[in-house]
């Protein structure tokens, strides 16, 4: 190169720059300004890979650096590297290649967040011993019982009534001793049941009290022990941590109120869509225990849309909702 290019020199010790001229000659890079000359080997200079149009740094010993155009080139031999950076650059000045890519990405995205993810998960989730995910299952409740339970107020007769018919319905799945039937109490939760990591069901008096029968809480548990079957709550667990650092990655760093919100709302939202799946897992094999213990599905349908119409359910959009609607459930 004998051409002389124009471009600005930075010291590297302070913010003041300089316009200089370049020019590459007898293996040497020449910089020379107002007042100010210097030459530099070849092989002491590093210039950074394109970008597009953008400006390029030329970096020089002792932390000098200059910014030279986007079309600057040193002299290279014509390698493999020196082929690749010049297709990449062709690459990302042309529309075509950066849309195909955007596609790509996005494509590989969302294969990773919709397939990727929960499969990864349910691999590592049926690595973990059952002693881990059984401790993890007695923390939860021990915090559940100091903010949110309180005691049972079932007779022990009913108790006893229940588990019998609890343990007949977990013997057909084959769990057997892995599930655990426990009480609890609590107007703040209201009628529900819920499954704790390693295999502790926990039914609260106020679903007891809304249920017109036995076999509608059978039904209820049956879901429940669906989700002990399939490990849906440490499934849970780890796809939303990994989902965490996938959208971390993606979105960048969140450093205020507005981007944290950014990013929390499709976080939310594909964590919603996750639930709603571990719910129509529970409910294909709460229905197959049933099946096998001879109560009639309809139950479970009765008692779920009598719950819908008493809380009011059914306002948010599918897409937001942790549980699939009710009307699809019931069908």
């Amino acid at each position: 190169m004998t051409t002389a290019v124009a471009a600005t020199y930075h010291d590297g010790r302070t913010s003041v720059s300089r316009a200089v001229t370049i020019l590459v000659a007898d293996g040497l890079l020449h910089v020379e300004g107002d007042g100010f000359a210097t030459a530099v080997p070849l092989a002491q200079v590093r210039l950074e890979p394109r970008l597009g149009n953008l400006a390029r740094r030329l970096d020089l010993p002792n932390g000098a650096s200059c910014l030279v155009p986007a079309d600057f080139e040193l002299p290279v031999a014509a390698d493999a590297p020196a082929r690749m950076e010049r297709w990449v650059n062709e690459a990302e000045i042309r529309w075509a290649p950066a849309l195909v890519a955007a596609v790509i990405v996005l494509v590989g995205l969302w294969a990773t967040i919709v397939y990727g993810v929960p499969s990864a998960a349910n691999v590592v989730a049926r690595r973990i011993s059952p002693s881990v995910e059984r401790g993890m299952g007695t923390q939860a409740l021990q915090t559940l019982d100091r903010v949110a339970l309180k005691p049972t107020e079932l007779t022990v007769e009913r108790q006893a009534q229940l588990a019998a018919r609890f343990r007949t319905l977990a013997g057909l799945s084959g769990l057997g001793d892995g599930v655990v039937l426990l009480f609890r109490k609590s107007p703040a939760v209201g009628p529900n049941a819920f499954a704790l990591p390693g295999g502790t069901l926990v039914v609260l008096d106020e679903l007891v009290a809304e249920a017109r029968d036995d076999d509608e809480i059978m039904a209820v548990l049956a879901h429940e022990i669906g989700h002990v079957y399939e490990r849906h709550t440490l499934r849970h667990v780890l796809q939303a941590s990994a989902l965490g650092v996938l959208m971390a990655a993606v979105l960048g760093d969140v450093v205020s109120a507005t981007s944290y919100a950014v990013a929390a709302v499709p976080t939310f939202l594909l964590d919603a869509r996750y639930s709603r799946d571990f719910e129509r897992e529970a409910d294909d094999y709460g229905f197959t225990l049933l099946d096998r213990a001879g109560i009639d599905r309809a139950h479970f349908a009765r008692f779920l849309t009598r719950m819908e119409a008493k809380s009011g359910g059914g306002s948010l959009p599918g897409w937001i909702s942790t549980h699939p609607p009710a009307a699809e459930r019931v069908r």
